[in-house]
């Protein structure tokens, strides 16, 4: 009983949901890219294809349309925080995509290189100036616990590609304990049996 206890705990820590659980506060790096246009003040386009699209909107974060007031100043600090520079992508694993606006654009909160030991959260730090709200959507973020600036070693580049693999071991345990565990009453009742005669 103990063995298949300890596995089912190693399979929940090895369950990638809470794993996302875990590195939501903080955030994750799932992928780098350059911006090369910022189209207003909550989107903008990447240099390359990254996880099926090249443009991005910022979660949890909802810029004035072009035309309504401040939109133009959201766009230019956008502009001046993401313009050409490496961006820092945490997507969400939830949605991936905003299904809201046009389908295509990837969910994310950004950071860029605030120097050498802290990035700067993008989505926060535009509605911290004033010229985005606040709003949470249905995704996998919490904007309420993030901080305008992270330190570099507090997000993690998880790589993804062992999920699937620790999950199969942890399945691949519970199924070898539980199988000995139901030939160890089988063996007992053997060797009584045999004892007898």
């Amino acid at each position: 009983m103990r063995i298949t206890a300890l596995a089912v705990i190693v399979a929940m820590f090895l369950n990638p949901f809470l794993l996302n659980c875990c590195y939501a506060s903080l955030g994750e790096i799932d992928a780098t890219a350059v911006v090369v246009k910022v189209h207003d003040g909550d989107t903008f386009t990447l240099d390359r294809v990254t996880n099926g699209s090249i443009t991005v909107r910022l979660a949890d974060v909802n810029a004035p349309e072009l035309g309504q007031p401040l939109s133009y100043e959201a766009r230019d600090f956008l502009k001046g925080l993401v313009l050409s520079k490496t961006v820092y992508l945490d997507i969400d694993d939830v949605y991936i995509y905003d299904y809201r606006g046009t389908g295509d654009r990837l969910v994310a909160v950004v950071y860029v290189d605030y120097n050498s030991t802290h990035y700067k959260n993008v989505n926060k730090a535009l509605w911290i100036a004033g010229l985005a709200e606040k709003k949470e959507y249905d995704n996998e973020f919490i904007a309420d616990t993030w901080t305008l600036y992270v330190q570099k070693t507090d997000i993690p580049e998880f790589p993804s590609f062992l999920i699937l693999p620790l999950l199969m071991i942890a399945a691949l345990f519970v199924v070898i304990f539980y199988r000995r565990k139901l030939q160890e009453p089988q063996r007992g009742h053997n060797t009584i049996r045999e004892g007898i005669c």
